[in-house]
């Protein structure tokens, strides 16, 4: 499994904490759940742009 460090601005960390426990709750592992199904839709627009 890999590992990203990644800095974002304050108030998109605070969004996006936010809306996953809305999500998740307090569960275990919900922020890396919530990361990699971003990442994922990132890379599934980007590859369908053509870019």
């Amino acid at each position: 499994m890999g590992r990203l460090d990644i800095y974002i601005q304050d108030d998109v960390e605070k969004k996006f904490r936010e809306l996953v426990k809305k999500l998740y709750g307090n569960r275990k592992g919900a922020l890396s759940i919530a990361a990699e199904q971003a990442i994922k839709e990132w890379i599934k627009k980007v590859e369908s742009e053509g870019q």
